[in-house]
């Protein structure tokens, strides 16, 4: 089992990801997190979310999390892929608060985003004692499909296919995530970076 989470948050990003995923899964003393053999799987929540979950902690591969409640910095940030020594962060940082702030405007991105995340870390794992991978572009466009899945798989609408792929960039103050026709979101933040909306696809 390697998926680990450790840092002050790591219950909070285990229980948060036990509700995305639907799955029932537990946080050991030895920072190891699995999926208990008499918890219940909820079909309503993403498959692609849950079959995610599931490869992570079968994989021979380590994702190692640490969580914490938000960045030590003015902004919006869900992770940080790489350390950042002058806040004292290690690599593959994720912040709590920030996701539980998407929650709060779009219960589905914030499902995404998490998906994101693990597909993302996931992507650039390696064998114990191994450094994961560094080429942050290489893993993040993976990631952004897997956000446009589990978006898909939410909401029964398309996604893009064929010569146009889910895409993600910034105009301004917004972001946004296109993952199919009628598919997309957009995360408005305020002027300190901090997110202040996240507008929905129509008839969401």
């Amino acid at each position: 089992m390697t998926l680990q989470v450790y840092g002050p948050r790591a219950r909070q990003f285990v229980t948060l990801l036990t509700e995305y995923s639907g799955l029932t899964l537990l946080l050991g003393g030895n920072e190891t997190v699995t999926v208990s053999a008499n918890g219940l799987i909820n079909p309503f929540e993403s498959e692609t979310l849950q079959s995610l979950t599931w490869n992570v902690i079968r994989s021979p591969n380590l994702v190692r999390i640490a969580a914490f409640s938000s960045a030590p910095v003015r902004g919006f940030f869900a992770d940080w892929f790489h350390a950042n020594p002058g806040v004292h962060r290690p690599r593959r940082s994720v912040f709590v608060s920030d996701i539980t702030r998407v929650a709060g405007m779009s219960a589905i991105l914030a499902r995404a985003v998490m998906g994101h995340i693990l597909q993302e870390y996931f992507g650039a794992a390696r064998p114990p004692g191994q450094q994961p991978g560094r080429a942050f572009s290489h893993y993040h466009v993976p990631a952004i499909r897997t956000e446009a899945q589990i978006a898909g798989d939410l909401t029964g609408r398309p996604i893009w296919t064929g010569n146009q792929r889910p895409w993600e960039g910034s105009f301004g103050r917004t972001n946004v995530r296109s993952y199919g026709p009628n598919l997309k979101f957009q995360l408005v933040l305020g002027g300190l970076g901090r997110l202040v909306r996240v507008i929905e696809p129509d008839g969401i």
